[in-house]
């Protein structure tokens, strides 16, 4: 197997949950993952590489390198265990993102007896009116009917890629309640390569209010009307940019050949 586990240190954890973000569109799990963490002052306690992961390391600003990896981190939050996972990258392959699941199910789920999971992933829409909405795909019609409660719409259609996505099908072998909940985010931000902070912000209210936690919601909420107002201004540009293309634009009429 070419994924291998550093554990850091041993956690005492009662049947806790799983809050899962890779990164992957818009970067919406992930930004939503870190601040859980930030906020909850999660302690790492492993580490996961992998053979399937793309082939560089990162370079920090003071030139040290960081290597691709997976974190799990621990916290308890209002008497509530949870396991966090996410990291800066995810396998490139289907094959290193099964496998990926797979390890993180033996390793983990059965250690720890993991009770819930939770994944967070993004939902791409052309453009977003109002607050972002939050979606739900489920393991079973029980979570549903608890996440509707949250505001969360069931999702209708289509299909999640990616790790986020392919852990559900997993801990719906194992008969473990689950859902993946994705933040509406624009298609914009998806082809920008943006990090749709508003998106996470969305994201991370749902969450909290599912799991039963509290955290400080002030950062993310002035990164997100910072977000917001950067991208009024993208599309602003982009569309005077547009109108200045067809304002040079003329009709030649047609060309008929005789």
């Amino acid at each position: 197997m070419s994924v291998k586990f550093k554990f850091i240190r041993d956690v005492k954890a009662e049947k806790p949950y799983m809050l899962v973000g890779f990164p992957g569109i818009a970067y919406v799990a992930k930004v939503a993952a870190d601040y859980l963490i930030e906020k909850l002052d999660a302690e790492l306690f492993a580490e996961v590489y992998s053979h399937s992961f793309p082939s560089f390391v990162i370079v920090r600003d003071d030139g040290v390198i960081e290597p691709l990896k997976v974190e799990l981190y621990y916290s308890n939050s209002n008497g509530k265990d949870m396991v966090l996972v996410t990291g800066n990258t995810q396998p490139a392959t289907p094959e290193g993102q099964h496998e990926l699941v797979d390890a993180i199910v033996n390793e983990v789920f059965k250690r720890y007896g993991i009770s819930k999971v939770y994944a967070m992933a993004a939902y791409v829409v052309e453009r977003r009116s109002g607050e972002p909405k939050v979606y739900g795909a489920v393991t079973d019609d029980a979570v549903l009917k608890s996440l509707e409660r949250h505001g969360v719409i069931p999702m209708s259609g289509g299909s999640i890629s990616g790790a986020n996505g392919i852990i559900l099908s997993y801990a719906k072998a194992l008969e473990i309640p689950g859902a993946c909940l994705l933040s509406e985010t624009e298609a914009y931000t998806y082809y920008g390569y943006v990090a749709d902070v508003k998106a996470a912000e969305a994201l991370l209210k749902v969450v909290t209010s599912i799991v039963g936690i509290s955290i400080d919601m002030a950062d993310i909420e002035a990164r997100a009307k910072e977000f917001e107002e950067m991208l009024r201004r993208f599309k602003e540009a982009e569309e005077k940019a547009l109108k200045e293309l067809q304002e040079r634009t003329w009709y030649r009429g047609p060309t008929y050949i005789r």
